[in-house]
């Protein structure tokens, strides 16, 4: 009897453990169990979209991801109505975002109340540079003329934001204009909710000089109704734009490496983090993303969610040193 209830207790304890084992192995393969949204904080055509929709299409390709998923397209109040929508769902994995140095930029600013402390740094994927543009019968036809003609008068031009007052796309006519000398709080800016409203408005001639993702511009320039004034990057682009000349070969600041990355909600598990460090890392391995990176003139720079966690920390204290030289930081945080 007593050798029959040892056993027994031997058996409910290997079993105990087996079910320890096996539970710790499930949490391990975390998968998605339901449509996976992958939430822009732009409408449809703009640049972050752009970038929302090639990862879509990547992990669908690849068949990273085994549930269905969508494309959520939440434009407006500067990036606060997808971020405050994938706030919401802490603790969820099922809801991503695409994100940008907006969400920095918008909280040192005080214009947003939340950062990227509130939610879960998941991946950067690649830099998009900025371009200056103008349509192409504009008297501008450099950088240089654009900064000349505002330090006389800072008024005589409409210069279009594809993002918020105080975001990355008011930062990069900031930094050319506050080192030439213009008085950047007499400019006329206008800000739209992605790059492709602030396309249609160049086009349509109701705003004189876009700020705009490379992505959507190029085209346009191939096209001959667009001129590029100026490039973010530090050395000049490939293709459709390598004619177009970076800020500081016409002798101003103006360097933005303009990044695209991944979060997710709240809260969620180190193995649910782990399944989409799986996803996101394949996706930069793969050479359809090269192709695709290359074709948009996109640099990849994926960091995987504890490289990105690292980064946004840096970058955060980074741009603001920088917004705190232009003038742009709001309270302090």
């Amino acid at each position: 009897m007593k050798y029959l209830f040892k056993n027994k207790c031997l058996n409910v304890a290997f079993g105990a453990v087996l079910a320890i084992i096996a539970g710790a192995v499930q949490a391990q393969r975390w998968l998605p169990q339901q449509n996976v949204a992958l939430i822009v904080p732009s409408t449809a055509g703009g640049s972050l979209d752009h970038v929302g929709r090639t990862i879509q299409k990547m992990w669908d390709q690849q068949k990273l991801v085994a549930t269905s998923s969508t494309i959520l397209n939440m434009g407006g109040a500067g990036h606060a109505i997808a971020y405050n929508f994938l706030h919401l769902r802490a603790g969820n994995p099922h809801f991503l975002s695409i994100t940008s140095s907006t969400l920095h930029a918008s909280h040192i600013n005080g214009r947003y109340p939340l950062s990227y402390r509130d939610f879960t740094p998941l991946a950067v994927m690649l830099t998009e540079y900025i371009a200056i543009a103008v349509r192409t019968d504009s008297p501008l036809k450099t950088g240089k003329d654009l900064v000349e003609a505002l330090r006389e008068d800072p008024r005589k031009y409409s210069l279009a934001l594809s993002s918020a007052v105080g975001g990355t796309h008011h930062i990069s006519f900031g930094l050319p204009l506050q080192s030439g000398k213009v008085e950047m709080n007499k400019t006329r800016l206008v800000a739209f909710t992605s790059t492709g409203e602030g396309v249609t408005a160049l086009l349509g001639g109701h705003v004189d000089v876009l700020s705009g993702g490379t992505v959507q511009i190029a085209p346009h320039v191939a096209s001959g109704r667009m001129r590029v004034l100026a490039v973010t990057s530090a050395k000049r682009l490939p293709g459709v734009l390598a004619s177009a000349p970076t800020w500081p070969e016409q002798g101003y600041k103006g360097v933005q490496e303009n990044w695209r990355g991944v979060m997710g909600a709240k809260g969620i598990s180190a193995a649910q983090i782990a399944y989409w460090d799986g996803v996101f890392g394949k996706i930069a391995a793969s050479a359809d993303f090269k192709e695709l990176a290359d074709k948009n003139q996109w640099e990849i720079a994926y960091k995987n969610s504890a490289e990105t966690a690292k980064f946004f920390a840096s970058e955060y204290a980074d741009l603001k040193s920088v917004m705190d030289f232009l003038g742009l930081s709001g309270k302090p945080h």
